[in-house]
């Protein structure tokens, strides 16, 4: 009789188990996923050059606004860059006669040093000491190529005094 009594009482069981409220499935849970894709930053191989304008001699200026012929191309060597754009900002002391060039200093009068992208003024990009409206931009450069540039003497006053005519920039290069 026992036996009669659970197989008849076992669909009935069977079927509230179904239809009754699972304790595992009471409460839902999320799961947020968070992550960012990054890019290797730019950075350079050669991280200071030098522009050689070498010896200038003053006949070579015959007013305010004549140059000197342009210093050989230098690069600043790319160690690589995940990027589109290259901008480069230039800091440094501006001439007083002329704010587009930098300072001279070592001696030389009269003179402003012009820094530009490579193929000099013609290029449309040179720098200008601390205008960071006014980059010098580039397409990313592979690894072991570079971002080239040249620089020139600039006459800035009638007179122009000899001597050493240095300057110190500071470059800022910033990637999108």
């Amino acid at each position: 009789m026992q036996r009669s009594t659970i197989k008849a009482l076992f669909p009935s069981l069977l079927i509230a188990a179904c239809i009754a409220p699972n304790a595992v499935w009471a409460e839902n849970a999320t799961i947020h996923v968070t992550g960012t894709i990054t890019g290797s930053t730019c950075s350079l191989q050669t991280s200071s050059i030098t522009l050689p304008i070498g010896n200038v001699d003053k006949s070579t200026f015959t007013g305010i606004g004549s140059t000197s012929p342009w210093s050989p191309n230098v690069q600043l060597v790319s160690a690589g860059c995940d990027a589109s754009l290259v901008s480069m900002t230039f800091s440094g002391t501006a001439d007083a006669n002329d704010s587009s060039l930098f300072k001279a200093t070592g001696g030389a009068e009269g003179v402003g040093i012009e820094v530009c992208k490579s193929g000099g003024s013609a290029s449309g990009e040179c720098a200008v000491p601390n205008d960071t409206s006014r980059p010098v931009t580039f397409t990313p450069a592979p690894a072991g190529q570079g971002y080239s540039f040249a620089a020139r003497y600039v006459q800035t006053t009638d007179a122009i005094t000899t001597g050493p005519g240095n300057a110190t920039i500071t470059v800022l290069i910033t990637y999108t």
